[in-house]
């Protein structure tokens, strides 16, 4: 059965000290530690470039609340490739964190930039293979990896051991209004590593609003979860809901209860 999680980037602007009590009393197990700096933003989840002791005890704090890191993502604004990836592997490597979530770039239907997205992936999972993190790709709507055609292009040249597919079915819907989700999942179950969670309407892109609260879209997550019960590499499903900055903690922690109480029958029986 996947773990349950919550991907810290719907709470920028609040700090962790604010929001880990309302994760882990919401009844969520693990979380995906947001690192892309938000400008004018000035108090981030993590920093790069601190001392190894910082990540240490940042887990450890994380640890205390009765919560395990998942993933880390946003990378700290650094592009997948590059040479300075390298920190954000070196990062994960100090804190013991078994996956990096990165979303796909590059322009879509564009054969150069999807080759550059291949390439980068692919020199990078090199170097995330030897400290055995896995690198989690999520097609996403308009760029170079974002509908199933193009995610099973991409799957046909990476080493499925060290890069995988977060399965997001509101990004693959606001690209092909038609696909059955269940039909996408089981043509990548055998790269798909992680679920993110989020609702929207077919063939809408997913809102900052109460809509996209699983349960209140038209994506049949039961469906889903019921599906994914027999793929043994999924071992996460994360809620991946979005916000303003700064909204308030109390409409934040409302959206946490209300997709839980949704979420967490449907997972308990998968």
């Amino acid at each position: 059965m996947a773990v349950l999680g919550c991907n810290t980037q719907l709470f920028v602007g609040h700090s962790l000290d604010e929001i880990l009590p309302l994760i882990v009393e919401a009844g969520y197990e693990t979380i995906d530690l947001f690192s892309q700096p938000v400008v004018p933003l000035n108090d981030p989840f993590i920093q790069l470039g601190r001392l190894s002791s910082y990540y240490t005890d940042l887990k450890r704090k994380i640890s205390l609340f009765g919560l395990n890191v998942g993933s880390l993502s946003g990378s700290f604004g650094i592009e997948i490739g590059s040479p300075e990836f390298d920190r954000v592997v070196e990062v994960c490597h100090m804190m013991g964190l078994p996956a990096i979530a990165i979303e796909s770039a590059g322009l879509s239907d564009n054969d150069e930039a999807f080759s550059w997205m291949l390439n980068a992936v692919n020199r990078s999972s090199l170097l995330a293979a030897q400290a055995e993190i896995k690198i989690m790709i999520k097609p996403y709507f308009g760029k170079s990896v974002y509908s199933l055609e193009t995610t099973t292009k991409f799957t046909q040249s990476v080493d499925s051991d060290w890069v995988g597919i977060n399965f997001d079915a509101s990004q693959l819907w606001s690209a092909e209004p038609e696909l059955d989700p269940i039909e996408s999942l089981d043509r990548l179950k055998d790269f798909v590593c992680c679920f993110s969670l989020r609702d929207c309407r077919r063939g809408q892109m997913p809102t900052l609003d109460d809509q996209q609260i699983p349960g209140q879209g038209d994506i049949e997550f039961e469906s889903l979860a019921e599906f994914a019960s027999d793929i043994s590499n999924i071992s996460m499903a994360m809620l991946d809901l979005h916000s303003t900055p700064h909204r308030s903690l109390d409409d934040l922690r409302k959206w946490l209860d209300q997709s839980i109480q949704y979420l967490q029958p449907i997972f308990d029986q998968s």
